[in-house]
């Protein structure tokens, strides 16, 4: 027996074109089959399309946040011009009057008037109102470009998700094409072209060139005698070519040989069913009769014939 595979795949497809036939030969990278799925297709210009849409807004996002920036900035710019004027105006008005006060004072010796303390507390509350004012405009443009940021970020993690799945969308419709990996002989075609195919439903089965397992019977006499992984000699009877191989498997009952294994179809054997892994470049053919025979124990052999 030869090792085989069996193509399928997880969604339904449709087959475009098969590009081999029963009994063909391929090579690794030789095309197979060509599918098509339209729901990725479908899919793929929906996320090319939802991502375009999330780079506009994000870009429209960041332009309204800019100018609410630049509004606020120049808003503020406004009404402090404003206030240093008038706090300019009024320092110069004070100023003024301390003098005139003073003159007054050294002919009558009054002391300060109330309307010049209270123009000095006018002027210091225009000052606070004035820094109040630097310190809001600075903390909303702050609120603005945080939020700008984490705007940016919450955009950046919706493109990364949707730039993975459109990596995993483009190679599944790499996949599309089905490329022979290794060397094969084409052993069943199971659809045609232009065939709807369910998921997981077999389209093509391979099979190597060579057979790369054994089948075969231990007579129910000695099946104690030999274990799984243990080493076998192989010998084609018909071309004579002897490999070695090993036991992979054993069954756990007896059952009949086949027939076609019987020296006299009257005289039916029973034993345990093996299987042995050769290597592919045997040289036997797929199907042929072989013999299995244990390794030859070399070193009792030598004892014995040292004796």
């Amino acid at each position: 027996e030869a090792s085989a595979t069996t193509i399928s795949v997880p969604s339904a497809v449709e087959i475009i074109k098969l590009h081999v036939e029963v009994g063909e030969e391929v090579k690794d990278g030789d095309t197979l089959i060509e599918l098509s799925r339209p729901d990725l297709a479908l899919r793929i210009n929906e996320v090319k399309r939802e991502l375009d849409a999330l780079e506009g807004r994000g870009n429209v996002s960041m332009a309204s946040v800019d100018q609410k920036v630049a509004e606020i900035q120049a808003d503020l710019d406004t009404r402090r011009n404003t206030l240093r004027f008038e706090i300019q105006k009024m320092e110069t008005e004070y100023k003024q009057n301390l003098a005139i006060a003073k003159r007054l004072k050294s002919l009558s010796g009054e002391g300060p008037s109330s309307e010049n303390d209270a123009m000095a507390s006018r002027i210091q509350s225009m000052k606070k109102e004035l820094s109040v004012l630097e310190a809001n405009a600075a903390t909303q443009s702050r609120l603005l470009r945080g939020s700008k940021g984490k705007q940016a970020q919450s955009n950046a993690s919706e493109a990364k998700i949707l730039h993975d799945e459109l990596a995993r969308l483009e190679q599944e419709m790499k996949e599309q094409t089905i490329l022979a990996k290794g060397e094969w002989v084409v052993a069943t075609v199971l659809a045609r072209d232009g065939e709807k195919v369910s998921s997981f439903n077999p389209i093509m089965t391979l099979t190597r060139k060579e057979p790369s397992q054994v089948r075969g019977y231990l007579h129910e006499n000695l099946h104690n005698k030999i274990q799984v992984g243990a080493e076998v000699e192989v010998t084609s009877l018909g071309q004579h070519a002897k490999v070695r191989g090993k036991i992979i498997g054993m069954s756990s009952q007896i059952v009949p040989f086949p027939l076609r294994l019987l020296k006299s179809p009257d005289l039916p054997l029973y034993g345990r069913e093996v299987n042995v892994a050769i290597p592919e470049n045997s040289g036997f053919l797929l199907g042929e009769k072989v013999s299995i025979s244990e390794l030859p124990d070399w070193k009792n052999l030598l004892n014995s014939q040292e004796k």
